[in-house]
């Protein structure tokens, strides 16, 4: 039988991978910008710290690390176009951070551009042997109907690593739930073969859940 996609939360894959490579950063206290900018993220105020970190970039120029930390906080506040444009800006001078480059492929996921996302998983997922940029990676490909590339990633992922606490938090209408990751993987497997009619391959990844 087939099963129904579920789509999970954008900000999983972000917090998993990320949180080792683009962190915010502790700031020097003797400036006006980045004193606001503190005290805003002491109470959780998303949209005061992105204020005074514009200015302070405006100030001090972008080539550091508050601008990866503003590409953060875009994201954190579904600002998708503002942390794009921030993570691709830095991109260029931190080619090799991979913290940066999800962000990336994330914003351009939700601004549907998947073919472009697409790209950008799959150099992640080559970089990160990650069991969470494959099951991205599927999720893109299954969206625009590249099966055969959804297919080849799944079984790459088969070869992979998992623990028990790599699990995925998905919204269905008003619910929230949890479930394995690589049960996630097996299911998007199983509907990208159902859809090749292979129905009874399909199945044995369904069974797998």
């Amino acid at each position: 039988m087939k099963k129904i996609i579920i789509s999970f939360l954008a900000l999983l894959v972000f917090g998993y991978s990320n949180a080792q490579s683009t962190k915010i950063v502790t700031a020097p206290k003797g400036n006006a910008h980045i004193k606001v900018f503190n005290q805003a993220v002491s109470v959780g105020d998303i949209n005061t710290a992105v204020i005074a970190l514009n200015y302070y970039l405006a100030e001090q120029g972008t080539n550091n690390a508050y601008a990866d930390t503003l590409a953060m906080l875009y994201m954190q506040q579904g600002s998708f176009a503002q942390c794009y444009y921030w993570a691709d800006k830095r991109l260029i001078t931190k080619p090799d951070d991979n913290g940066l480059l999800e962000m990336k492929g994330m914003c351009l996921d939700k601004m549907q551009q998947p073919k472009e996302a697409i790209a950008v998983f799959e150099k992640l997922f080559v970089r990160t042997k990650s069991p969470y940029h494959a099951y991205k990676l599927m999720e893109l490909q299954y969206g625009i109907k590249r099966l055969a590339e959804c297919v080849a990633t799944g079984n790459a992922a088969e070869r992979l690593q998992y623990k028990p606490e790599y699990t995925m938090t998905y919204s269905l209408g008003e619910q929230v739930g949890r479930t394995y990751l690589q049960a996630s993987i097996f299911n998007i497997q199983g509907l990208a073969l159902y859809d090749l009619d292979k129905k009874a391959e399909a199945k044995t990844y369904f069974q797998k859940q």
